[in-house]
């Protein structure tokens, strides 16, 4: 079948998106569309058609079709019921959606601009393959710009109208349409198109320069071999924003455009480039065996997002030092960052990797007060365990690079399978040897403590830690003006065990009223094994809660280098190819 979309915003102000879709050549006597309920990349059911505000299916002539809704998203039109005085083989489906939720993976329209995200607008044909779909956009004549990533076929300047090869492509491009700023750089023959929508302060910093320094660097590690005739960073400078989701070839960033001129900050937004830039192979290419062809009605179980997005978050900030945006210290506080949250997890020791990936449908995605002490997330202790593997293949004079290597060759000779635990097992255990394969299955499928300090001491640094004198009560607090409440209480924790509760409004301490300036001074207040009385507002009613404060846990005060040559060497790109372990 062929299908053509219709996309036309007539009001942004009023957040509405019309879609007409007209199919072709449509067989039998029934008919399925859906709209998906979740996106590649964002593994929760967001169930978009509950965005849509009405829907109408007519042949070509005019004459109205019945419909029906089976499911959340999906809609059966079926020509044995109602009056068809001509059946034709070309039909209109026809929708208005309501936009106006800004994340990389939703829709979002106002006066300023328009962010349509493929799966949240866009219905497709269950049970059938659209044949080279096209899609024209109309808006607001006072918008200039439309920046996506599918291919142009308008024969007029002033038409917008693209195509794809099949459905998954179409919805696999975001589109930016607006006055927002655009830009661009040549690399290997291949444009990289800029977008830059909302406000950036003043700062001194070169995006366009050191995003091309990005490029240059991830794709050194795959010997300059671009799966793309051209490339779309889209990014969206908007306060108290961050994330980023990837596509075909393009992606999609958020981030708070007031925060570009802080060194630290900066250095994350360029992570978050470097993250989704990465995911061109590793996702996109490279990926686990659940993951393609989708089914967008249902949940794609897999247990190996610790390869998909724990790789990536380990190698984000690494191509940032690599590509010389960052210093090795620099790089290494990021790091203490991601491993002070580890070790503050309690969930690290009741879910695996395996267990968080399998899982991130209902926990990673829908996070509560009790996340932090039932799960642990696979980006955070994925990128871990693969800095722990990087260090074990270094002291084997190997390194991740040779893995990445192993990993794009076998796409590239099986290009439609995707990967099991198995193949990858396979790749670390010829770089590394049997003894490393055993380490890091054993960090992937057990909550077995990781030896951080020695595979540290591999990487020429040293872990270094703080022993604080101050009281800790193990909870963690959220504030409505000078109002105090408790928003997460830690497992085996005093608080815990002294019974204060997530949720409790908490309004004296020792018979003096509480406020925000105390909670963030707490430690400083209490006396370390000395009962303490506070009374909390729960559920509207008053209760005493006495508790024994503790010690405050040990802290990691910094990621010391102790070898600068090692450290260097270790973390630096080492392009040689990967060498068969030899015990």
């Amino acid at each position: 079948m062929k299908a053509h979309y219709l996309v036309e915003i007539e009001n942004p102000e009023y957040h509405l998106v019309k879609v007409r879709l007209r199919i072709e050549d449509v067989p039998g006597e029934t008919l399925k569309v859906f709209l998906p309920s979740w996106s590649p990349g964002s593994y929760l059911m967001r169930e978009y058609a509950r965005h849509i505000r009405w829907i109408q299916v007519t042949q070509a002539n005019g004459e109205v079709l019945f419909h029906t809704q089976l499911a959340k998203g999906i809609w059966e039109i079926d020509w044995r019921k109602g009056p068809v005085l001509k059946r034709e083989r070309t039909i209109d489906v026809t929708y208005e959606i309501y936009c106006r939720e800004l994340t990389v993976r939703t829709s979002h329209v106002d006066a300023s601009h328009a962010f349509l995200h493929g799966p949240s607008y866009l219905m497709g044909i269950l049970d059938h393959k659209l044949q080279a779909p096209s899609i024209e956009f109309r808006f607001p004549p006072s918008w200039s710009k439309l920046s996506t990533g599918l291919r142009d076929i308008s024969p007029k300047r002033d038409q917008f109208l693209y195509g794809a090869s099949d459905y998954d492509e179409l919805i696999d491009a975001p589109v930016e349409i607006g006055c927002h700023e655009t830009d661009g750089f040549d690399f290997l023959g291949r444009a990289h198109h800029l977008a830059f929508y909302g406000v950036q302060y003043p700062h001194k910093n070169d995006l366009k320069a050191d995003i091309k320094k990005i490029v240059e660097t991830v794709a050194r590690h795959f010997d300059n071999d671009l799966p793309y005739t051209d490339y779309l960073f889209l990014t969206h400078f908007v306060p108290k924003l961050y994330g980023g989701l990837e596509h075909l070839n393009s992606t999609a960033l958020h981030f708070d455009g007031r925060k570009l001129g802080h060194r630290k900050d900066y250095i994350s937004y360029l992570s978050l480039v470097a993250h989704e830039y990465f995911h061109l192979w590793n996702v996109k290419r490279i990926r686990p065996l659940e993951l393609g062809p989708f089914d967008y009605c249902t949940e794609a179980y897999t247990t190996l997002l610790w390869l998909a997005e724990g790789l990536t978050s380990f190698v984000d900030d690494l191509f940032v030092y690599r590509a010389e945006l960052a210093t090795l210290e620099e790089y290494l506080e990021i790091v203490k960052g991601n491993l002070d949250t580890y070790l503050s997890t309690p969930g690290r020791r009741y879910h695996s990797l395996e267990q968080s990936s399998f899982n991130a449908w209902i926990k990673l995605y829908r996070p509560d007060e009790n996340s932090k002490n039932s799960t642990v997330s696979y980006y955070l202790k994925g990128g871990l365990v693969f800095t722990v593997l990087h260090a074990l293949l270094v002291e084997r004079g190997q390194s991740v690079d040779q893995l990445l290597g192993l990993l794009w060759k076998d796409y590239k000779d099986h290009p439609q399978r995707g990967l099991v635990k198995e193949d990858i097992y396979r790749m670390v255990r010829e770089i590394g040897g049997e003894e490393v394969l055993v380490r890091f299955s054993e960090m992937v499928e057990t909550t077995t403590d990781i030896d951080f300090e020695s595979a540290f001491r591999k990487l020429g640094c040293e872990l270094k830690w703080s022993e604080p004198s101050s009281a800790w009560i193990g909870a963690e607090f959220e504030y409505t003006g000078e109002r105090v409440f408790v928003k997460t209480i830690l497992l085996d924790s005093p608080a815990q065990r002294g019974g204060l509760n997530v949720g409790d409004e908490v309004l004296f301490l020792n018979d003096l009223r509480f406020e925000k300036g105390d909670a963030e001074k707490l430690g400083s207040l209490l006396v370390i094994d000395r009962p303490q009385a506070f009374v909390v507002s729960r559920l509207g009613k008053f209760e005493r809660v006495e508790l024994i404060p503790g010690r405050a846990p040990r802290q990691l005060k910094e990621i010391s280098v102790v070898d600068r040559d090692l450290a260097e060497r270790a973390f630096r790109f080492s392009p040689r190819p990967a060498q068969p372990h030899r015990a």
